[in-house]
C-alpha cells in the first residue's frame, strides 16, 4: 500500500491512497499515516529465502490462466486475498488465490493458490515455486517509499521477469501502479502515465496482464478509476486483463465502512469482464479491513468476503 494524490485521482478524501504489505508510511494526500510500505521489506514476513510449502490447488485450469485474454472473461475464480498471513482451509473455495508480496511463500497449509511477486530489485535473483501460474511484477514502483524504480528502470529489468515467467510458463503481470503524491516522493504521480512510460521504454516486452491499486472507499471512484470516458482516463485503455491486487478502504474508515464497501465493490468487480482478478487488503496497517485472525481464521470481515456471490463458487 502505499501514497495517495486526492486531487489528482478526482476523488473525494483518500483517493489514491494505499496500503500495502505489514507497515506503511507517510501517504501524502489523501494516504495513511503507517510504519513501513506495502509489501515493503518490513512487511514481507521473512518471505525472503522462506521455503517453498505451497500446495497445488483448486484453479489448476486451463481457463484460469487467461493468457492473452484481453477482455479477462475466462477468469474463473477472481477472488483473492493480499496479505502477510496465509488464508486458512474455510476460505476455500469461496477464495481462490492469494500473495504475500514475496517471491516465495512463508508458511505452509493454505489450500489456496499462491502468486509470486519480484516485489523489487532485490528479487530479480530469486528462485519462484515449482508451480507458479502467475508472476506478478513490481510493487508500486512509482513510489520511493516502495520498489522505487522509474518506468525506464523497470523496463530495463522486465526481461529477468519475461525469463521466469516462461520457464516457469506462468502469465506474467504488470507493476502495479497506483496514484502517488507528494511528487517529490514519486517516480510520476499517475498511474497512467507510468504504465504508459514502462511500455514505451519495453517496447516488444512481455505483459499479459495490468495490475492497479485502489483505497478510495466508495463505488463511484472505483468504476471511474478502471472503466474509461469518466474523470479519470481507466485502466482499460492498455487494452489487458485487470489485476485489482490491492483494495479496500483507507485506515480512518471502521469496520462498518469496510464491509458496506465491499457489498458494493465485490458485484461491480465479478460482473466486469475487464477485471480478471482483484484482492482484498488484510495486513495491519489497515486493522478493520483485516479479514483473517493470526491462525488464518476468518474475522466477521472475512465470513462476508466468504460469502459473497462469485469467486470460486
Amino acid at each position: 500500500m502505499t501514497g495517495g494524490l486526492d486531487a489528482a485521482a478526482g476523488a473525494s478524501g483518500s483517493g489514491g491512497a494505499t496500503a500495502g504489505g505489514e507497515g506503511g508510511h507517510d501517504a501524502g494526500a489523501g494516504g495513511l499515516t503507517a510504519t513501513g510500505g506495502s509489501g515493503g521489506t518490513s512487511g514481507r514476513a521473512g518471505a525472503t529465502g522462506a521455503t517453498d510449502a505451497r500446495l497445488d490447488t483448486p484453479g489448476d485450469r486451463a481457463s484460469d490462466r487467461g493468457v492473452g485474454d484481453a477482455s479477462g472473461a475466462a477468469g474463473t475464480c477472481k477472488r483473492g486475498i493480499a496479505t502477510n498471513t496465509a488464508p486458512g482451509a474455510a476460505f476455500s473455495p469461496s477464495v481462490g488465490w492469494w500473495y504475500d508480496w514475496s517471491p516465495r511463500v512463508a508458511g505452509a497449509g493454505s489450500p489456496l493458490e499462491f502468486d509470486p511477486m519480484i516485489w523489487g530489485a532485490m528479487d530479480l535473483t530469486a528462485t519462484l515455486p515449482s508451480i507458479t501460474r502467475y508472476l506478478l511484477g513490481f510493487n508500486e514502483p512509482n513510489f520511493h517509499a516502495q520498489s522505487n524504480l522509474t518506468a525506464q528502470q523497470a523496463a530495463a529489468d522486465w526481461p529477468m521477469l519475461e525469463a521466469k515467467a516462461s520457464a516457469a510458463g506462468a502469465a506474467l503481470v504488470s507493476p502495479a501502479v497506483n496514484f502517488c503524491g507528494p511528487a517529490t516522493s514519486c517516480n510520476g504521480t499517475s498511474p497512467y502515465q507510468y504504465l504508459r512510460d514502462f511500455f514505451t521504454a519495453c517496447a516488444g516486452c512481455r505483459v499479459d496482464h495490468v495490475a492497479v491499486h485502489w483505497y478510495n472507499c466508495d463505488l463511484p471512484s472505483l468504476k471511474d478509476y478502471l472503466e474509461p470516458g469518466g474523470s479519470l482516463e481507466g485502466f482499460e485503455q492498455f487494452g489487458k486483463p485487470i489485476w485489482l491486487t490491492e483494495f479496500s478502504c483507507d485506515g480512518t474508515k471502521t469496520a462498518a465502512d469496510q464491509e458496506a464497501f465491499m457489498r458494493a465493490a465485490i458485484p461491480y468487480l465479478e460482473s466486469n469482464p475487464h477485471v480478471f482478478r482483484y484482492s482484498w487488503f488484510s495486513a495491519d496497517p489497515i486493522p478493520t479491513a483485516r479479514l483473517m485472525n493470526s491462525d488464518g481464521s476468518p474475522t466477521p470481515l472475512g465470513q462476508v468476503y466468504i460469502g459473497l456471490p462469485g469467486g470460486c463458487h
